[in-house]
Parts: C-alpha cells; sequence; structure tokens
C-alpha cells in the first residue's frame, strides 16, 4: 500500500527544496518519499537543485506536454534520471555529501530492486539500475542499444536550459517517436492518473506513485477533469506518414490493403467526426522490422508472454470450457432452426426446375430440384470485433477465451464467422483480422489477442459496418466485446464552438451510439458482450439499449450470449 504522507513530512520536504534551491518563493511541485512516507532527502535536493540550475517553468511546461501520451509515466521518469545525473555533479563543488548521498541511494536502490536484471524489470527499472550501477563503478551489463539511450540519457552538467531541452526532445524523438511540446498551465486540466509503466490511464489521477525505493508526488494529480484537448492537426510524432504507416506495419503487421485501396478507404470513413485518422487493417503478418531499443524489445517478449497466458488460461480450464461451447453450439442451432424463416434451396429431390434438367445430364449434376427447408445457418454471418485497449489489461485471458468460445460455437453450427480486434494509437485505428469467414480452421490465433493504446470505439464499428456490407449472407451479426470506454487522442472538431472537444466519456460514447445505431439501420444485428465495470455500464446501456450482457463464469457463456443470439435471430 502507498504509505499516507504527514503533513509534517510534507513541510520537510518543501524545505528540502527550498535549501537546495536557495529560493522559498515557489510552492514545490514534484516531491519525493521513502517508502514509509518520510522525505526522501536526496531527491528533494535534486528537485531544489532543477531550480536553481534551470528555467524550471520550460521543464513544467515539457512534462505537461508528455501527460497526455500512454507512457507519460515513463517518460517523466527517465527525463528525471537525466536531470539527476547532471545536478549531482553541478552542486558536487559546492555541496560535497551530495555525492555521498547519491552513492548509498545508488546502493540503497539495488539493494531494493535487485543488483541483476530480473525477467519483470519494467524498462525504467532496466535502465535506472544500468545508470545507478555506473555510479557505483560497476558494469552496466545491458545491450549496446540501450547502452547508447543511457548515454544519450545522462545529460552533461554543462548544459545550459536551452540545451538541456534541446537534448530532452532529441532523445524523445529520437528513442520514442515523440514530439516533446511545451505546454502553459492554462490551457490544461488532468486527469490521467500517473501509474505504473504499460497500464491505461482512464481512471482519476493518484498524487502518489511508486518512484525508484520511494514515492514521488505528481504536481497535478486530480480524482476528475477532462483531459487536455489535443489539436488533431498537431503532429504527436517527428515520423512523416510514410515512415508512420511503416512503424505501424512493423508493430502490428502489414496492411491487407494496398496503400491505394487504404487511402480509399479513408476517404470513405474517415470523416465527420473522424476526420483527422487514419487506418491499419492487418492480418498480423510480420513486417519487415528491427527493433531500435530495449523498450520496444521488452513490449515484444510482453505480448508474447501475454498471448501464452491466454493459452495456459483457457487450457487449464478447457473441460468447462468444451462444456460451455457444446451448449451455446446447441443453443445457436436451435435458435437458427426455429426462427430464420423457410427459405427453398437447390437439392436432388424435391420440386424439379426444367431450366437445370440439362445440368444432370450433361455435369452429372443432380441438385436440379428445389425444396423449402427451416432456417439456414449458411444465411448467416457474424463478425466478433475484441476491444484491444490498454484498459483491458488484466481480462485479456478471459475476453480472448470468450472470443474463442463464441467463435468456435459458431463454426460448428457452420456458419461464417470473422474475428478482429481493434485499438488506436498516434492516430491511427488499427484492426487485426484474426480469422476470416472461411478459415475456420484459424480460432487458435484468437488467443494472439494483446492489448495496445486507445480506443476509438466509433471509428472501430464504422470500420467494421463497411467490412460486414461486403459479406454475400442476408442477414449479418456483429458482436463486441468491449468495455464501452471509448477514448482516443485525435479530437473531435465542434463546428457551433469552432473548437476541439476530447474524444472520450459522453462524447466518444455518443459518437459510438450513433455509429451502432447507423449499423443496425443497415440490417446488421449488433450486440455486445460487456467486459468492464459496474461504473461503465451506463455507458453500455446508452450505446447498445438492451442488446449487451456481462459474462462473470464460463458457466453463463452459454445462456448469456445464446440468449443474446436467440433475440437477434428471432428479429432477422
Amino acid at each position: 500500500m502507498i504509505a499516507e504522507i504527514s503533513d509534517q513530512q510534507r513541510q520537510r520536504a518543501y524545505n528540502l527544496i527550498w535549501n537546495t534551491a536557495e529560493d522559498y518563493g515557489f510552492v514545490p511541485d514534484f516531491k519525493f518519499y521513502t517508502e514509509d512516507g518520510q522525505a526522501d532527502i536526496y531527491w528533494n535536493s535534486i528537485i531544489g537543485l532543477a531550480r536553481k540550475y534551470y528555467d524550471y517553468d520550460r521543464l513544467k511546461k515539457i512534462f505537461r506536454g508528455l501527460e497526455q501520451e500512454e507512457d507519460a509515466d515513463l517518460y517523466e521518469s527517465l527525463i528525471w534520471l537525466g536531470l539527476e545525473n547532471a545536478l549531482a555533479a553541478k552542486e558536487a563543488p559546492s555541496r560535497p555529501v551530495l555525492m555521498r548521498l547519491r552513492r548509498e541511494y545508488a546502493e540503497a536502490y539495488l539493494e531494493r530492486w535487485g543488483r541483476e536484471y530480473a525477467e519483470d524489470d519494467r524498462f525504467w527499472e532496466y535502465l535506472a539500475k544500468a545508470h545507478y550501477r555506473r555510479i557505483l563503478g560497476l558494469p552496466e551489463e545491458i545491450s549496446p542499444y540501450d547502452r547508447a539511450l543511457l548515454d544519450e540519457l545522462e545529460f552533461s552538467p554543462a548544459l545550459d536550459t536551452e540545451e538541456l531541452i534541446s537534448r530532452i526532445r532529441s532523445l524523445l524523438e529520437k528513442w520514442f517517436h515523440l514530439r516533446a511540446e511545451e505546454r502553459s498551465r492554462e490551457h490544461q486540466t488532468w486527469s490521467l492518473p500517473f501509474l505504473k509503466h504499460g497500464e491505461h490511464r482512464k481512471r482519476g489521477k493518484s498524487k502518489l506513485r511508486p518512484f525508484g525505493i520511494g514515492l514521488a508526488e505528481h504536481p497535478h494529480a486530480s480524482d476528475g477533469g477532462d483531459e487536455l484537448p489535443q489539436d488533431p492537426m498537431n503532429r504527436r510524432t517527428t515520423l512523416t506518414e510514410a515512415e508512420l504507416r511503416a512503424f505501424m506495419a512493423e508493430k502490428y503487421g502489414r496492411s491487407v490493403y494496398r496503400d491505394k485501396e487504404t487511402a480509399e478507404l479513408e476517404k470513405e470513413l474517415c470523416t465527420g467526426n473522424h476526420q483527422s485518422c487514419h487506418l491499419h487493417i492487418t492480418r498480423g503478418e510480420a513486417a519487415a522490422a528491427h527493433i531500435r531499443n530495449g523498450f520496444e524489445a521488452l513490449q515484444k517478449e510482453k505480448e508474447a508472454a501475454q498471448i501464452a497466458h491466454n493459452r495456459t488460461v483457457w487450457h487449464a480450464h478447457e473441460a468447462e470450457n468444451r462444456t460451455a461451447i457444446a451448449r451455446l453450439t446447441e443453443r445457436i442451432r436451435n435458435s437458427v432452426l426455429l426462427y430464420l424463416r423457410p427459405c427453398d434451396v437447390r437439392a436432388d429431390a424435391g420440386k424439379l426446375e426444367g431450366g437445370r434438367v440439362w445440368r444432370a445430364l450433361r455435369l452429372d449434376d443432380g441438385t436440379v430440384f428445389r425444396r423449402e427447408e427451416n432456417g439456414s445457418a449458411g444465411d448467416v454471418s457474424v463478425d466478433i470485433l475484441l476491444d484491444a485497449s490498454t484498459s483491458q489489461r488484466g481480462r485479456l485471458e478471459s475476453i480472448s477465451g470468450q472470443a474463442y468460445c463464441i467463435a468456435e460455437a459458431l463454426t460448428r453450427c457452420r456458419i461464417p464467422c470473422r474475428v478482429m480486434s481493434f485499438c488506436s494509437m498516434t492516430g491511427y485505428t488499427v484492426l487485426r483480422i484474426f480469422r476470416d469467414y472461411n478459415e475456420t480452421d484459424q480460432n487458435g490465433k484468437i488467443f494472439e489477442y494483446v492489448a495496445n493504446g486507445c480506443n476509438r470505439d466509433g471509428l472501430a464499428v464504422r470500420t467494421a459496418h463497411r467490412l460486414i456490407s461486403r459479406s454475400a449472407c442476408e442477414h449479418r451479426m456483429l458482436i463486441l466485446l468491449s468495455d464501452v470506454k471509448p477514448q482516443d487522442i485525435v479530437r473531435i472538431y465542434d463546428r457551433e464552438d469552432d473548437s476541439f472537444i476530447p474524444y472520450e466519456k459522453e462524447t466518444g460514447i455518443r459518437d459510438t451510439a450513433f455509429e451502432v445505431r447507423k449499423a443496425r439501420a443497415d440490417g446488421i444485428a449488433v450486440i455486445c458482450v460487456f467486459t468492464g465495470t459496474d461504473e461503465d455500464l451506463p455507458a453500455a446501456k446508452t450505446v447498445y439499449g438492451r442488446d449487451f450482457a456481462r459474462i462473470r463464469s464460463a458457466d453463463q457463456l452459454a445462456d448469456t450470449v445464446g440468449l443474446l443470439i436467440q433475440n437477434q435471430i428471432r428479429n432477422l
């Protein structure tokens, strides 16, 4: 648990910062504490020195500019590690005790987190270990890529403010493809929590978060409010459009469309609320790529581990999962027979079609008769769309298992089924196709479901609608597995106010609901398997009406999803 910080220790942190800053005329923003809630002498001294030696307002604007990024905590922590390197050296001649405190902190850090590198080290911990090993004269034992990054990160004490800002920008652009903007406080409110690296920031911000061997108090924490609006024309990366598309292919897989086809699809779909967005539709097939640094390598390793975990969890409960599949299969099959209207089909017995008799004589084709059959499963197609935003982390194995069971049941019923996931990053909405309608032996690919980035639900539903419209089946269905928590960095232009508003909360929910209703108006039955928390149930009701359900166990899957599908088939 995070320690409670007393007013006495908070005041002590202020005094430490003021003392090294040699200035008592400001209210400190960042503050550091030990794990038991005591003001940390070394790091609060570093914070004060940042004000003493640099134009701190410039640094604050850089931190604010990064706050909207998915991994804002990582970038901010790296910058502080670089500042520590420069400031300790700057102050050492006049305050020799600081170097002793620095070595003591390095010893304590390696004692706390281990002197050797561990498989579960977060990227910041990995670099911090190498940094503190350098301080103690120990070999870093890291890859050449990460040694080069660490070399650039450990800022020189000779840098002035302008040179420091330039180095920070250069580092973020080169290694993380980010452009560091300087933002003023009057243009920003805060709601993204400062969590562990890799966790999504969709809930309220906590003032305290783990840092090093203690705790950091974030300067702009709050329990609510709106996120910083982002101009959709303000590129958040230094890559050109062609380079960014290549990067998306490296990260998610080659596009299934040629550039011209993608451009035409974007021209059709990326309009209105999504006019500044792009699409990347892929089957996850690896593109020519190279790992630029340890951060990217670690992300790939984590994704591979998650895929293995998805399969392991499913097999650990295989008996109950197989039972759920069998029950769901039977329920879907019965629904098709009961509710799909009778239709004429060609057969080898029934009412003779005179115009086809020649086929029996010349082509040995016996299907020259027609007969009426009850509902035909072959006249129904189903698309399953999985929300793959970072907010789904912690339940990926459950969602992939549910999707597999639904797809397997549909396959057994001979109902064409396609399974995709969606997420958004750097203005791109990414749809990953795991299996297509005719790929009945590819359900296992669903376990490759992992989470990345944000989610622009409205554009994902609009794109799925467009793809589903190509289905040759008369009856079409879309099943979403989602927490119904739309959030993306590209804003929506409000023509009435001539301003941009964040794509989140009510705005994102209304947009998603609109796209769901458009799909339904086009004859597509849309239902949702809700994967979120109680606080987001009202959003699910707004978007999907009665056509959503929540599954808490494999036992519920057959009855709950079966009932949803049965109700939709009844209305086809």
